[in-house]
């Protein structure tokens, strides 16, 4: 399984440009340490932020410190950040075997830590069951785009 399982191009694609989404991909891994891999710019709300894709296949998720680092910087800046999982364990997606998990960069810190299983409530944006064709798209695009709350 790749880091994202292929995540972030099917996040691409179901938010596409004709709803208002331009992405860009990022690869900053010589570079920059931490950088996210996507930034999106939302013209009909006139957001942007950053999107940090992953993939599990039970409920740890692999957060390096720099990218814990990265996220808790810009997000004092009051830049929108999220962090996507695709869960494939059956427990972390009812015995289905896909989810979608969108989870507040606040809890960035949290997530590196511990697992999906141990977040607080409030650090879950949305949870999406079944395979990608299933998830709420509206509601996903929705979530990137409101407001968030300081833990």
């Amino acid at each position: 399984m790749s880091a994202d399982d292929g995540l972030r191009a099917i996040v691409h694609s179901r938010l596409g440009k004709a709803k208002g989404w331009h992405w860009t991909p990022i690869e900053t891994g010589s570079t920059t340490a931490g950088v996210p891999d996507s930034h999106w710019a939302h013209e009909p709300t006139q957001l942007s932020g950053w999107v940090e894709h992953k993939a599990t296949k039970g409920w740890a998720v692999t957060v390096r410190p720099h990218q814990v680092s990265w996220m808790l910087l810009h997000l004092r800046c009051g830049v929108h950040c999220t962090i996507m999982v695709r869960a494939k364990g059956k427990a972390s997606s009812k015995g289905i075997g896909d989810s979608l998990w969108a989870i507040d960069g606040n809890y960035v810190k949290i997530l590196a830590e511990h697992s999906l299983a141990e977040l607080p409530e409030e650090a879950l944006l949305g949870r999406w069951y079944g395979s990608p064709d299933m998830w709420n798209w509206y509601a996903v695009g929705a979530v990137l785009t409101g407001p968030r709350l300081r833990p």
